[in-house]
């Protein structure tokens, strides 16, 4: 009785598979469980039609898978979170927008998933470079590690140039503008205040829309050979102003060689602004 009952729900289960389009993903079951659930049918079967219960009895089975999660896919899922984690952080800590993927871990690989929390880290700077690999170790009695490639763009709003500027000019404050780019992949640098680029000259030209970068710019000359400047010794207690005459071109904090007029003594003094001088006393 049992073995043609089997076979009976088994032609009706594939008759019902053979229709179902993009049929479901069933797990096998034995024979013992098909007549274990056949019976079952045939007790439901005053009420409704067979085809109908097998088809209830398949979601059942769809909706109760019996297989463990492969350690690939668990292993992947732990690294996405915490590359997840880390974006939320500099996204909070720093105003950062990233993106990010791992690459694939080898589904032969056959590892116990870890009891204890899963120690992940960057194998090198994030904020550096964009190709990176994450090391994931497992501090279980049966200690494991494996390497698991990841591509993380971190991007920042930074200043670039509003319109093309030539060598020698000198930056106003409308010549900048804000423009997002990727700060993991650009090896020049950038900056976030205007502060540092305003007022600064370009030692070469610059494109509209183009990064402004501290190899770009230096500061500009505010005391030219041959100017007369103000030198003020400078002590804790006193201050003594006298007129000199500097000997060569100067820059902010820049230190150059200027000439008393009255002593004609020559004396090494730091540019603080434009036409004046400190030296200690």
């Amino acid at each position: 009785m049992q073995i043609t009952l089997s076979a009976h729900c088994l032609l009706t289960l594939q008759s019902i598979l053979f229709n179902i389009d993009n049929g479901a993903n069933v797990p096998c079951l034995n024979k013992h469980r098909f007549d274990k659930y056949c019976l079952l049918l045939i007790s439901i079967g005053h009420f409704l039609e067979v085809r109908r219960a097998i088809f209830v009895l398949l979601l059942v089975f769809v909706a109760s898978p019996s297989t463990a999660q492969p350690f690939s896919e668990w292993a992947s899922q732990q690294a996405l979170q915490f590359l997840e984690d880390y974006s939320k952080k500099i996204a909070a800590d720093k105003g950062f927008r990233s993106d990010y993927k791992i690459g694939n871990i080898d589904p032969r690989l056959n590892l116990a998933a870890c009891e204890k929390p899963l120690e992940i880290t960057f194998q090198s700077d994030p904020l550096e470079r964009n190709k990176n690999t994450l090391r994931l170790t497992c501090h279980d009695q049966k200690r494991w590690s494996i390497f698991v490639g990841a591509k993380i763009d971190i991007f920042n709003d930074v200043w670039v140039a509003s319109q093309t500027l030539p060598r020698g000019y000198r930056v106003k404050k409308s010549d900048l503008e804000r423009d997002e780019i990727q700060i993991n992949q650009s090896r020049q640098g950038y900056f976030v205040n205007p502060q540092n680029i305003v007022g600064m000259t370009l030692k070469r030209s610059i494109q509209a829309g183009n990064v402004f970068y501290p190899g770009l710019l230096i500061p500009p000359k505010v005391i030219e050979r041959g100017d007369t400047v103000v030198i003020s010794a400078l002590s804790n207690t006193i201050s003594v102003q006298m007129m000199g005459v500097a000997l060569s071109d100067g820059k902010l904090g820049q230190q150059i060689s200027v000439r008393n007029k009255k002593s004609d003594r020559v004396v090494r003094a730091t540019v603080i602004s434009k036409g004046k001088v400190s030296v200690p006393m």
